[in-house]
């Protein structure tokens, strides 16, 4: 269920990063005591309330069963120039926390990675790769699960979120990758 529930949750927070409204079955966009509403209908009848707050740098995300049941709670946490910088994932009761995912960014500003870690182990358990072509059109998601297969999530992988970001930043300087030295044995 757990699993289930996860991917489900990284879905949503995908489609809040790319095109909600296109997805969505409909969308209706009010303002409610000053805040900016939108609410998205799913042809599988879910509805996710996206509520941003006057004042607040951030959104929440609030996503319902096709019944009207609470499923999950999505706070999204905005820099200074309203790039995501984080987002907590909270249950239908939204007291647990069940994930805390961190965005990375490049040198150009581009999102370039999401990472989630599970609560309350702080384990790694997803990243999201994100690349761009020479004209920053941005690539469909490269999603790596990070479950051993019953073992539970790893704490890190490699490489980290730094090597992806010089990389992306040396292929579009067309620079080549810098010489790796071999372990010796």
């Amino acid at each position: 269920m757990k699993s289930t529930l996860r991917r489900w949750l990284v879905a949503a927070a995908a489609v809040v990063l790319t095109a909600p409204v296109a997805l969505a079955q409909s969308a209706d966009l009010t303002r409610d005591r000053g805040d900016v509403v939108r609410v998205t209908r799913q042809p599988d009848g879910t509805r996710s309330v996206y509520q941003r707050q006057v004042g607040w740098h951030g959104m929440r995300c609030s996503t319902y069963s096709p019944s009207g049941k609470l499923v999950a709670v999505n706070v999204y946490t905005e820099g200074k120039y309203g790039h995501l910088v984080s987002c907590i994932i909270y249950d239908h009761t939204k007291k647990n926390i069940l994930y805390k995912v961190q965005y990375g960014y490049d040198a150009r500003a581009r999102l370039v990675e999401e990472r989630m870690y599970a609560e309350p182990s702080k384990k790694l358990v997803q990243r999201v790769i994100y690349r761009y072509d020479s004209n920053g059109n941005r690539s469909k998601p490269l999603i790596i699960s990070l479950n051993t297969g019953g073992t539970g999530p790893v704490n890190e992988i490699t490489p980290t979120m730094r090597d992806d970001v010089n990389k992306i930043n040396r292929e579009a300087r067309g620079q080549a990758a810098p010489a790796t030295q071999q372990p010796t044995r």
